[in-house]
């Protein structure tokens, strides 16, 4: 990313060259949350709730998986969690009647043990059939189809939180003498022409050497319909 805006910023000083009293810089919009969801299981796609450019809530199911073999695997999990845990509640009678022996008993709560974890592996396999929006937002990118079957960590969607978007900014090293978070700035955007209010929000830890620029970030004011990421434009500080 800071390469990207440093050929962006170099780019367009060329076409449009910025004079220092005029104060101003180029921005790209950023989100503040943006996840690329990818699955935790091996499974075959079912559904897709959710496409390019739609909005969802915190919770919504994104994708679901057909989850029948790992379901399965479950109930056969469960029966046998329930019988190790019957044998484990006869053993401690047994013991207490000292009908059995502490090493017998003992390995009777090891296998209860073993029951119950692998139990909890199970219902984990089964919860990961549904992908869970963490948050509000939107889609911004789906990588697979319905009846898809996928691998492991195989790469399913991109989403943006529904917060403040950000602008990520390079600005001359020499504005540090003046700029200061908290610094109130506005944002021409180029794809609407519309001007949005903006403040500073973080100044980059490094200033580039070779350039002399410095890598910072504004805050968008408002929740904006027509800003999305990826759009550009210029700041005015």
């Amino acid at each position: 990313m800071k390469q990207l805006l440093f050929i962006l910023f170099i780019y367009l000083s060329f076409l449009n060259p910025v004079h220092s009293e005029e104060r101003e810089a180029r921005g790209l919009v950023s989100a503040t949350e943006k996840v690329s969801i990818s699955s935790e299981i091996a499974a075959r796609v079912q559904s897709i709730n959710f496409l390019l450019g739609d909005a969802f809530k915190e919770g919504d199911v994104l994708i679901s998986f057909d989850c029948e073999i790992y379901k399965a695997q479950k109930d056969v999990i469960k029966a046998e969690h329930e019988s190790a845990r019957i044998q484990l509640e006869n053993d401690k009678e047994l013991l207490e009647l000292r009908s059995i022996g502490k090493l017998q008993y003992q390995l009777t709560v090891s296998n209860y043990e073993k029951a119950k974890a692998e139990l909890s592996i199970a219902t984990l396999n089964v919860d990961r059939c549904e992908i869970i929006a963490p948050y509000d937002g939107k889609v911004m990118d789906v990588y697979t189809t319905i009846f898809t079957s996928i691998e492991q960590r195989q790469p399913l969607m991109d989403i943006v939180g529904d917060g403040l978007l950000e602008a990520e900014i390079v600005a001359p090293s020499n504005w540090l003498k003046w700029l200061k978070k908290g610094h109130n700035v506005k944002i021409i955007i180029d794809e609407t022409g519309e001007t949005l209010d903006a403040t500073v929000i973080s100044l980059g830890a490094t200033v580039d050497a070779i350039s002399q620029t410095i890598e910072l970030k504004a805050q968008f004011n408002e929740k904006y319909d027509s800003l999305i990421p990826g759009m550009s434009g210029i700041v005015k500080f």
